[in-house]
């Protein structure tokens, strides 16, 4: 069978069932030597403030953030092309795929990947465990998940928690965040499950305890850099995290449904739980 995927999740749930895609977006990570199939029409090197306006811009006026290579795709005729049905921001959109398959000779199976919550991921598992004959992987991978899940210490205190995907304008997680928090020992002040990420004026943040900071589509040096801009510029983030406790993450573990988002539960356990050693950054503006 030739897989191919159009969405991370998708690209990063395929391997972890032994299955390499022929076929990858432009944001996948390390494409293996397969054919990328989508490309961003939002250029590199922007500000975040940038990025955000032409993401909204491109919303409020229908238009795409993403092509999908038709060409690409009718010369690499895949049997099941995996897809996604929950960002319009993080992947190409189940309208933007429908016109790209329009006009092809041979149509793949598609399959929409549409979780939303934690528990959502298992589904996933499964539905790509019977598209690709991959079952008992699957089975195999859903069990060792939720029994990392449940032997997870919880703290004697649970801390609130802010948690913000996105610095310029602020964004609080959503869908899957709440939780990915609660999993680990917090109290979310946020979107609740499987709801979508809120922007949030900065004066209305939450008051939390403790503050995670983890930008979609960022590496954590990336992230790193993004903040020392913000902070030389005089943002507001100083005065928000000032007196708080508040890592800087990278985004792989929580931007995507997969089975690394037990690691980001696994992760924020041990900062809640105040573990030394912990890979992330801890922010000190007090």
């Amino acid at each position: 069978m030739r897989v191919a995927s159009l969405v991370p999740s998708g690209t990063l749930l395929l391997r972890a069932l032994g299955v390499e895609p022929v076929g990858v977006s432009h944001a996948c990570p390390n494409p293996r030597g397969a054919v990328v199939l989508t490309e961003s029409l939002i250029p590199k090197g922007l500000s975040q403030e940038e990025i955000d306006r032409r993401v909204r811009e491109a919303y409020a006026q229908g238009a795409s953030l993403y092509r999908v290579r038709g060409e690409a795709l009718e010369a690499l005729a895949p049997d099941l092309l995996v897809a996604q049905g929950v960002c319009e921001v993080c992947a190409a959109t189940p309208q933007e795929v429908a016109g790209a398959l329009r006009f092809l000779s041979q149509r793949p199976r598609v399959l929409e990947l549409r979780g939303t919550r934690l528990g959502d991921l298992f589904a996933d598992l499964q539905a790509l465990g019977e598209a690709t004959g991959r079952e008992g992987e699957a089975r195999a991978l859903a069990q060792a998940l939720r029994e990392r899940l449940q032997a997870l210490p919880l703290p004697s205190h649970r801390p609130s928690v802010a948690f913000l995907e996105w610095l310029d304008p602020p964004y609080l997680g959503g869908h899957w965040v709440a939780e990915v928090v609660e999993g680990a020992g917090g109290r979310y002040l946020g979107p609740g499950p499987g709801e979508p990420s809120r922007r949030v004026d900065p004066k209305g943040l939450p008051q939390a305890e403790v503050v995670l900071l983890a930008f979609c589509g960022y590496s954590l040096a990336e992230a790193q850099e993004a903040v020392a801009r913000h902070l030389s510029r005089g943002g507001w983030l100083g005065e928000y995290l000032r007196g708080r406790r508040a890592y800087l993450l990278d985004a792989a573990p929580f931007q995507a449904l997969t089975h690394l988002t037990v690691d980001g539960v696994e992760l924020l356990s041990r900062l809640l739980r105040g573990e030394e050693g912990v890979e992330g950054l801890a922010l000190s503006l007090a």
